[in-house]
């Protein structure tokens, strides 16, 4: 906040807009990320065997040469295909997404909001495709040659399209999901609604909801592979307590 209250109010009148306004404005960017989505979409699209056969060398590594994925059903490879389109035309388009984000809610900020708010969206797209990455060459392939060898070595996998492209595209959004954490702790802490104080003092409590997620978000129950989601998610969230120093080293040292 600025140190100058004339300043600042003059910074919110200038801001303000009417409710009209507003909405036409949201209706304005809803369009243009459709359309610009759509587009998208039609690059996806015309590149998708190519994106297919990438997410795919995961299992394809660990299967027998010269096996691959099945499917059952007349229409499962071209919903899936539309499904790997769309999801990867998100991610193309995301820069722009984030864009119209950031016009949308810039009249409401004031100047120094404003030039947090720019790093912030960087960082965050920074971190949501690390994540993905980290599941995709790390958590995935580990995971899945954990499950095709377990049990008796005589039971052979029919691993279809569905099922393949549906765990892996969950797993890849969840990891991307978790690494926002250290963005989304130092937002909340440029606005005031944590301290790292708080954060480090709840180190403990912390590590317990990590293991959870952990836990929960891999894919399978052994030991090696939790480690490997646990180790980083709770190295984040210390990352996340110093980001909250950082940008809010108004109070005092943390405490463990």
């Amino acid at each position: 906040m600025s140190d100058n209250p004339l300043e600042t109010s003059s910074e919110t009148e200038e801001s303000r807009m009417p409710l009209w306004e507003h909405l036409d404005e949201l209706r304005g960017g809803l369009i243009r990320s459709l359309i610009v989505i759509a587009l998208g979409f039609v690059v996806a699209y015309a590149y998708a065997e190519r994106i297919m056969w990438f997410l795919e060398q995961p299992i394809l590594g660990l299967l027998p040469a010269g096996e691959g994925l099945y499917y059952t059903g007349l229409t499962d490879k071209f919903m899936t295909y539309l499904k790997v389109s769309f999801l990867s035309a998100i991610l193309l388009v995301s820069p722009y997404l984030l864009y119209e984000v950031w016009r949308f809610v810039s009249p409401g900020l004031l100047r120094n909001e404003k030039r947090f708010m720019v790093p912030f969206l960087f960082l965050g797209s920074f971190s949501f495709f690390a994540g993905l990455a980290f599941a995709f060459y790390l958590v995935i392939p580990i995971g899945y040659e954990f499950l095709l060898n377990f049990g008796s070595p005589t039971e052979k996998a029919i691993i279809t399209l569905n099922s393949y492209f549906s765990l892996t595209l969950k797993l890849m959004l969840a990891m991307g999901l978790v690494f926002e954490l250290p963005v989304v702790l130092m937002l909340l802490g440029k606005f005031g609604i944590i301290d790292a104080h708080f954060l480090a003092k709840h180190r403990r409590y912390a590590f317990l909801i990590c293991s959870v997620v952990a836990a929960v978000a891999t894919p399978t129950p052994d030991a090696v592979t939790m480690l490997i989601v646990l180790i980083p998610l709770y190295t984040l969230y210390e990352l996340g307590v110093v980001g909250v120093r950082l940008v809010n080293p108004g109070h005092g040292p943390s405490a463990d």
